[in-house]
């Protein structure tokens, strides 16, 4: 089994919850031999840390978060968020932004080398961004870029690279940004946006290449099938990490992540909510649970250029015919109630959902043509397993008549399949924070032309509102400025904020710095044992 891991685009959770039983008989029959942990012994790495494999290690090529998290360890940014999902400064030092807000300005520290001792120059970074709007192959997330000046532009083969808004200058990086976006510089701690040398372009899809020369804390190299080794880098600016050797465990067999960390074979893993849930009542597991907000959001799109959901009646009365609310909380989630998730700076406190109301479902859909379904196609929600479909496709035929097919697929091919030529009716993505601002769910999600606006929906006053909130720096207008633009979305419907997530984890009693952001990951460079703890 997969460690249970926490995606950009993440796997979903019934994995968690199918493997409760399994770890609380796991549980059990530890806690009946004494609670006796096995530790691992004299030669082994100086910690276990569950993860996902890797879809690839370039941080250009990256959409996922388990990508995302291995990657982090091994690739730096200019900046990088701490366990509070603060920007603290990492290859660079310090920054300046001008007046207009519109230029940042970036200084590298002193003497920053690559892991083969080769320096990181200015022009690394500018080379590194450009990769991410590749108008051969794009970016997941180029628009993480898209308010550089040009990006757009470049990404879509109109101007040449020297024409987009970053430059080398000396031992500086400088942005010139088409609209002063506030939380620009959020955004460059993204691992998406981690320096590469161009040694390693085109050698980071396929694993670990041998020769592998990389900007941050760790050298990967993948030992063993499931077992990803971690090297401490004598080059990394910071200094050489506390744990000079850590091994990622990517593949748990037909163990689950409580088993494993009981059996003494990770020292830090990954939980789902559900065994969380009796963890924190067990007297040995229990102070080892560790739980930290998530800054993701579960919802449903609706692919919008293509009939029938390219009507907002029809998406409207998809939208208010499920009870999202109870569906949840008998599940034991959250609800959501819009699609900027609690803990997010500048997030306010309004429901800017549209309100469940068959009835009012009913007469939209007759509006749109078809009175009690009658006529409607039968459509498909595809997913891979966020863990509500059966119950959201049972409500909208007793609700509204229609016939809705699930169809799950395997998260490794979730991505391509949203952005390939056949595109489905209904799809259910999670989402987590790239940076922790309203921007990422409502300006990298659905703006127009944004490369994770994967309903394809556009909206012209929507985004000037996107625009206007990006291009003040006055916290409660920008507030009030987000919530008119989700006034639009609970109109349109073109996503349903459904759900929550929740980050849960047990980590060894002794492991110091092991906490996760709200974006998603630890950092490996700051973990350490405290003194008389550890293998």
């Amino acid at each position: 089994m997969r460690p249970v891991s926490v995606h950009r685009i993440r796997s979903g959770r019934p994995a968690a919850r199918a493997a409760g039983l399994l770890a609380i008989v796991v549980a059990l029959v530890v806690a009946g031999c004494g609670g006796q942990l096995i530790t691992p012994g004299a030669g082994q790495p100086q910690a276990r840390v569950g993860a996902a494999q890797p879809f690839t290690y370039d941080p250009a090529h990256a959409g996922d978060a388990g990508s995302a998290n291995v990657i982090a360890q091994v690739f730096e940014g200019l900046t990088a968020f701490d366990a509070q999902s603060n920007v603290q400064p990492a290859l660079a030092d310090s920054w300046q932004t001008s007046a207009d807000g519109k230029t940042l300005t970036f200084h590298l520290r002193p003497g920053i080398e690559y892991s083969d001792g080769s320096p990181i120059t200015a022009q690394d970074v500018v080379g590194s961004w450009l990769r991410l709007l590749d108008p051969q192959q794009p970016s997941p997330l180029a628009s993480l870029l898209g308010d550089v000046a040009g990006a757009a532009d470049y990404q879509a083969g109109r101007i040449s690279a020297d024409q987009v808004g970053l430059h080398a200058n000396g031992d500086q990086v400088v942005v010139d940004l088409a609209r002063p976006a506030t939380y620009f510089l959020a955004v460059t701690a993204s691992p998406s946006l981690a320096i590469v040398p161009p040694s390693m372009y085109g050698q980071l899809d396929n694993g670990v290449p041998a020769n592998i020369v990389v900007s941050g804390a760790y050298v990967p190299s993948e030992s063993t099938q499931g077992v990803i080794n971690l090297t401490a880098n004598p080059h990394y600016w910071a200094g050489t990490p506390p744990l000079t050797n850590v091994d990622l465990v990517t593949d748990y067999g037909n163990n689950s992540g409580v088993g494993e960390f009981t059996s003494g074979l990770v020292d830090y893993t990954g939980i789902g909510p559900g065994d969380a849930s009796w963890i924190a009542y067990d007297p040995n597991l229990g102070p080892q649970l560790r739980q930290t907000d998530s800054f993701a959001t579960d919802y449903y799109g609706f692919v919008t250029t293509t009939p029938p959901f390219d009507d907002p009646n029809v998406r409207l009365a998809f939208a208010e015919a499920v009870d999202w609310n109870r569906i949840v909380t008998l599940a034991g989630g959250t609800p959501a109630t819009s699609m900027v998730p609690p803990g997010i700076p500048g997030r306010d406190t309004a429901d800017h959902r549209p309100a469940y109301n068959p009835t009012d479902a009913q007469n939209l859909l007759a509006q749109a043509g078809y009175p009690n379904g009658k006529g409607f196609p039968a459509v498909t929600i595809d997913t891979y397993g966020v863990g509500y479909e059966s119950t959201v496709a049972a409500e909208l035929q007793q609700n509204l008549g229609v016939t809705v097919n699930v169809e799950v697929r395997d998260f490794s091919d979730f991505p391509a399949y949203l952005t390939g030529v056949r595109t489905p009716h209904m799809f259910t993505l999670s989402w987590i924070a790239d940076y922790p601002q309203p921007n990422d769910f409502l300006g990298l999600l659905l703006e127009t032309g944004s490369t994770s606006n994967f309903g394809g929906w556009s909206n012209s006053q929507y985004d000037s509102l996107i625009a206007q909130a990006a291009a003040t720096a006055d916290v409660s207008q920008q507030q009030a400025l987000y919530a008119q633009a989700q006034d639009i979305l609970a109109k349109e419907a073109p996503v349903v904020p459904v759900d929550y997530g929740q980050s849960f984890a047990l980590s060894r009693n002794g492991l110091l710095g092991a906490l996760e952001s709200g974006v998603g990951f630890i950092r490996i460079a700051g973990l350490d044992w405290a003194p008389g703890a550890g293998p």
